[in-house]
């Protein structure tokens, strides 16, 4: 069942449809329109699959997995890398200490690294396995479900951030102020999304790895981040960019749809090819770093911090 919706940002139903996007992972039929509103230049899914079907788009290698002896020391230090820039993102913006919420947390690797760092850790998921893991590997808080359905406290968070996740929510704005709600006075949020006013976005269209239909159901430019953000009640403090890991990674799946395609069927079935095509984008990713830095200092790289404060 699909279903048609109102600009999450403005809820004005006029605008105009930007491209027609097929699910890159092949487990949607058909194609989906990525509408942008006529009001305030929001582009989301319209129509989109309802709710209930959503969560059958979701593989269960699409947030990563444990690995094995060599490989999984490699995928550890990847995920090192990212919560090493993560936590660069809070201290840019001067949060060093206090109690950090992470929304959609996964097995709470980010948690994780900000409990050893200092930090007061808690963490929402919907996930009931990746919960349970964080739970059990790093002794973590972590509630199971999702903003809409738990409770969280009011006033009581120093920070929250949204790595990747305010995209999927069905509401955004609603999501928004929900969590600010659970922040102190002059709480920090930190959102990371894809740039859809970025080089790549606009040169690949709907091929672009960004898009990512029909999981991706809101496409925000740094514009409307700020202004959602502003109609939630924040106030936008500084962007920060994404980084030429984001920027190579992303290119490279944009470029060479295919190989993606090849490595995730392999990934499901487990077969041994999947180290094949594995070992190809890590190439293609290496050899496209220089383009890739050269994208990230021209300031529209594929993917974008915004750090705001509650008010």
């Amino acid at each position: 069942m699909v279903e048609l919706v109102a600009c999450p940002l403005c809820k004005s139903s006029e605008g105009r449809s930007l491209f027609e996007a097929t699910d890159r992972l092949g487990l949607a039929k058909g194609s989906f329109t990525v509408f942008q509103c006529g009001s305030c230049g929001l582009a989301y899914l319209n129509p989109r699959p309802d709710q209930s079907e959503l969560g059958g788009y979701y593989p269960s290698t699409y947030w990563g997995g444990r690995q094995k002896g060599l490989r999984e020391y490699i995928r550890a230090k990847e995920e090192e890398g990212k919560e090493r820039y993560k936590l660069q993102a809070l201290e840019r913006a001067g949060v060093s200490s206090g109690r950090v919420i992470d929304i959609g947390c996964g097995r709470g690797e980010f948690l994780a690294y900000l409990q050893k760092k200092g930090f007061v850790v808690h963490g929402l998921e919907p996930g009931d396995e990746a919960a349970r893991q964080g739970k059990e590997e790093y002794g973590l808080d972590i509630i199971h479900g999702a903003l809409g359905s738990a409770k969280l406290p009011d006033s009581y968070f120093d920070a929250a951030t949204l790595w990747h996740v305010l995209e999927h929510l069905p509401d955004p704005l609603a999501a928004l102020t929900e969590v600010r709600g659970a922040l102190k006075p002059g709480g920090r949020l930190f959102i990371a999304v894809p740039d859809f006013g970025g080089w790549q976005a606009e040169f690949f269209k709907e091929g672009w790895f960004g898009v990512d239909a029909p999981r991706h159901l809101t496409h925000f430019t740094r514009h409307t981040l700020a202004s959602m953000l502003e109609e939630a009640g924040f106030r936008v403090r500084m962007t920060i960019g994404g980084g030429i890991r984001y920027e190579t990674v992303i290119l490279t799946r944009s470029l060479f749809p295919g190989l993606n395609r090849r490595k995730l069927d392999a990934l499901e079935g487990g077969r041994a090819s999947k180290y094949i095509y594995k070992a190809a984008q890590l190439v293609m990713d290496i050899g496209l770093l220089p383009f890739g830095a050269l994208i990230t200092a021209t300031g529209r790289g594929c993917t974008f911090v915004m750090v705001s404060e509650k008010v």
